[in-house]
């Protein structure tokens, strides 16, 4: 488990002030800060202090704790071998396609640094 991102926490947000109906107005009105700050805070661009976080969970009936409950990771290894790709032809295909464009970039860098006389 881990911290969610401000990104995450945004969604959350996002998602429990429209359930409530609430619009990014009004709680921007609560906040005292202007709508595009909400939407900034929505989506993670802006950091949410403990005040403002404080200020939310209580407007839209919630707890801080539930706004910033931890973040259960997947093993993405496990679910990519529950899944079977590793056996399935278009995404091994898609895999190489991706593996090839690494190298091209990966070369394609090299020669800058050539040609800048910096070794690589």
């Amino acid at each position: 488990m881990r911290a969610p991102s401000f990104s995450e926490i945004g969604q959350r947000i996002k998602d429990l002030r429209e359930k409530k109906g609430v619009s990014q107005k009004d709680l921007a009105k609560v906040l005292q800060v202007s709508r595009p700050v909400v939407t900034k805070i929505e989506s993670g661009k802006k950091a949410i202090t403990s005040v403002e976080l404080r200020i939310i969970a209580d407007y839209l009936g919630t707890t801080t704790d539930i706004l910033t409950e931890p973040v259960q990771e997947e093993n993405l290894i496990a679910r990519f071998r529950a899944t079977g790709s590793e056996e399935d032809p278009e995404f091994l295909g898609a895999v190489n396609k991706i593996e090839n464009l690494i190298r091209e970039i990966i070369g394609q860098l090299k020669l800058r640094r050539v040609q800048d006389g910096q070794n690589w």
